[in-house]
């Protein structure tokens, strides 16, 4: 259950105990002060609950609808079905092993990388989808890196955790592009219309374009594995193990980029470095400070309602969030709602992520997202999709193998970049 359903379905156990009771103290032959006081605090609470309700609906049906589109937008075609099928035939282990002994590899990967286009590992090999309780059980067996204790009864592997992906959240897409530098053109400068009387000529004014490109930029994780580990593991899901934590190093370092790369060589230019930076505020964010910097991102183009702004900050920010409270200059009287609850209710989302950089002078960063145009795309990062392997016989005597995985990228580009501004909050 979602944030948003909780409190859809704490609003509706509320209105149907309020309405238990009314309907209690209306059977009664008289009324006393208690009952008429408790009729006078729901009666008085009943406008604000509605409104409640109302807003916690439009969430979920909000939630629910970009589900469906993210559903839509992920369904295989026949092509892409066997295309899956294919992958789930592929082994890592038949891609390393081929690359040890220096040849080919033939079967399902050779089938694999020529249907990706690459000579080496396609990156789609980590896509492979499971069964669902082989899934459950893959959430509990990623791996940490080869163990130096191992045995015949060994535990299957532990995973290593990482930040949840925030790049697609923010809009950023990142299709796959063919060989050559990246560009992608954007309307700067309308053409031009206005009324005319009778006989007036209407003058045609040029458009303009503002074309932004991106090279490739290369985001590598690296594994090594000695033969004695490979023998003597005795863990079942070694493999799948390695792969998952290759696949997850290469994604979470590719994320950061898309964040925080500040574009300084070897870096990518990431979201932040792309914003225009405000000036840092000199006092602690209060609750109207938080509200104001939601009530500001409103502009009638992007966002056009409250629930068309979304913003994340960094960790520090919000949990002063959860303790920051309207009526808090008063020790004994600190309501019940603190900002973090507010924003939940009244915009678009309000969340963060270890993503997020750290605070710098008690200074810390915040993206504000306007997404109130759909199925407009906003920022890009291109991605070139190879990966290679290196380094096959430097390590053969010691009876050691290194794999280096590349993923190519490019700079995050803002496509429309007023769907995005930068915040800055005062946090101690």
């Amino acid at each position: 259950m979602t944030p948003a359903q909780k409190r859809l379905k704490d609003l509706r156990e509320r209105q149907s105990r309020e309405r238990q009771r009314m309907a209690e103290i209306g059977l009664a032959d008289e009324l006393t002060d208690e009952m008429r006081s408790e009729l006078d605090t729901i009666e008085s609470g009943t406008p604000d609950l509605e409104r409640h309700l109302r807003a916690a609906q439009v969430a979920v049906e909000s939630e629910e609808e970009e589900q469906r589109v993210e559903t839509r937008a992920t369904e295989p075609d026949s092509e892409m079905r066997e295309r899956v099928e294919l992958r789930s035939k592929a082994s890592l282990t038949n891609y390393l092993l081929a690359a040890s002994a220096g040849r080919a590899v033939t079967g399902a990967e050779h089938e694999l990388s020529a249907a990706a286009g690459v000579t080496g590992i396609p990156i789609e090999l980590w896509d492979v989808p499971q069964p669902q309780e082989e899934r459950e059980e893959q959430r509990a067996d990623t791996a940490t890196g080869s163990p130096t204790t191992v045995g015949v009864n060994m535990d299957p592997i532990r995973p290593a955790v990482f930040a949840a992906s925030i790049a697609p959240r923010l809009g950023i897409a990142m299709p796959r592009v063919m060989s050559g530098t990246y560009a992608t053109a954007t309307i700067s400068t309308s053409l031009t219309a206005g009324a005319k009387g009778k006989g007036a000529a209407q003058e045609s004014t040029a458009a303009a374009f503002a074309v932004s490109t991106a090279t490739a930029k290369r985001v590598s994780a690296r594994l090594s594995v000695r033969l004695e580990d490979v023998a003597s593991i005795g863990a079942e899901n070694f493999e799948s193990a390695l792969r998952e934590n290759l696949s997850m190093a290469l994604s979470d370092e590719l994320d950061n980029q898309a964040i925080n790369g500040n574009g300084t060589a070897p870096n990518l230019a990431g979201l932040l470095s792309r914003l225009t930076s405000g000036t840092d505020p000199s006092n602690v964010v209060n609750f109207d400070g938080f509200v104001d910097s939601f009530a500001s991102g409103v502009d009638g183009l992007w966002a056009m309602t409250a629930r068309n702004v979304s913003m994340v900050v960094g960790v520090d920010t919000f949990r002063l969030a959860l303790k920051t409270f309207r009526d808090a200059s008063d020790g004994n009287k600190r309501g019940d709602m603190s900002f973090a609850d507010y924003a939940m209710d009244h915009f678009g989302a309000f969340w963060t992520n270890k993503r997020m950089p750290a605070a710098a002078s008690n200074i810390q960063k915040a993206i504000l997202h306007r997404r109130g145009r759909s199925g407009i795309r906003t920022a890009v990062c291109p991605h070139w999709g190879e990966v290679g392997i290196d380094d096959i016989y430097s390590g053969s005597a010691a009876g050691e193998r290194h794999f280096t995985l590349h993923v190519l990228l490019g700079d995050v580009i803002l496509v429309q970049p007023d769907a995005y501004a930068e915040r800055e909050f005062k946090v101690a």
